[in-house]
């Protein structure tokens, strides 16, 4: 491999966007793929990407591909159908699979990888600084990642993340990346619901969100996630993604898929992911996740005070379920 890697990037969603913006800028030409051609197009446009027609193609003049895919069953599909990134990709190459997924699968694509000579990285990303989670730590270039596989692949895939990250750990063998990502998550989908009860009740007694974050800052209510995170987007009454109801609830489940595995019983777990099923039934799917602040307090029936009405709503059918 050279010292200036051929990058490729399989997956165009709301993270693999921003993506391919810093790899073009960092690299020459990255190759890119997308199902939705609209988006490759959009790519070869802003960003001077070579745009392929399929994953197998894209994995052919690549040394490192970054994935970014939404879920286990796209990854599997993506990476070992006929037309997938494995099919084309050449030995020595590195899969860096920044996607959320299950242990399991993150072990299943490994081991079809090395039967090609290709080496495979679970690499799930978060935000990694205060006020740049989601998509805005992907625009910051502050993601941090959880990486899971060989040493010598990590040390290959170095310079791949150094350009979209600030951290990036080597936590064990292949399926530890996606298992740390997976706590990551599950801490994070808790404190959402934390300061979606505490704002709901505040409200019913009087405090708005900010006059109980004023004393917070000074007691051990403090969260990076309560106050860097939730509280601003409240403020501005801002539900539109960043970090869906969906993809929480993905991760919750997958979570609760780990703890079975490990026999380890995740009580909080299953009550967040019963809430988060809630917001999903009635509409709110695609929404960040920190509609779940706005949903509890009109469960309640205890409107926040002056607060903005919130903007991105997914689009539901008026009667309490999810859109299709």
């Amino acid at each position: 491999m050279s010292d200036s890697p051929s990058v490729g990037l399989l997956g165009l969603g709301a993270l693999g966007e921003i993506f391919c913006g810093h790899l073009a800028r960092a690299f020459p030409r990255p190759r890119v793929f997308d199902l939705d051609g609209a988006k490759v197009a959009r790519a070869g446009q802003r960003d001077g990407a070579i745009a392929t027609a399929s994953a197998r193609e894209l994995a052919a003049d690549c040394d490192v591909v970054v994935v970014s895919l939404p879920d286990p069953a796209a990854v599997t599909a993506a990476l070992t159908g006929d037309d997938g990134l494995l099919a084309g990709a050449r030995r020595g190459a590195v899969v860096l699979d920044t996607s959320t997924v299950s242990p399991q699968a993150s072990r299943a694509m490994h081991a079809a990888a090395a039967t090609r000579g290709v080496d495979y990285l679970d690499a799930p990303v978060s935000g990694g600084e205060p006020f740049q989670t989601g998509v805005d730590g992907a625009r910051a270039a502050t993601m941090t990642f959880m990486v899971g596989g060989d040493a010598d692949a990590f040390e290959r895939a170095r310079p791949v993340m150094e350009t979209l990250g600030r951290f990036w750990f080597l936590l064990g063998p292949s399926g530890s990346g996606s298992a740390v990502k997976l706590i990551s998550n599950l801490c994070a989908g808790i404190h959402a619901l934390v300061a979606a009860e505490a704002f709901t009740l505040g409200a019913a007694c009087g405090f708005s969100p900010e006059r109980l974050l004023e004393v917070f800052e000074h007691t051990d209510a403090k969260s990076f996630f309560m106050t860097d995170y939730v509280a601003p987007r409240v403020a501005r009454g801002d539900v539109a993604p960043g970090f869906t109801v969906d993809l929480q609830l993905k991760d919750h489940r997958l979570a609760a898929e780990l703890g079975h595995e490990h026999r380890v019983p995740l009580p909080l777990n299953a009550l967040a992911s019963d809430t988060w099923q809630r917001l999903r039934a009635a509409g709110r799917g695609g929404n960040d996740v920190t509609d779940a602040v706005f949903f509890s307090a009109e469960q309640a029936r205890r409107p926040l005070g002056g607060r903005p009405a919130p903007t991105g709503h997914a689009p539901g059918r008026g009667d309490g379920s999810p859109p299709r």
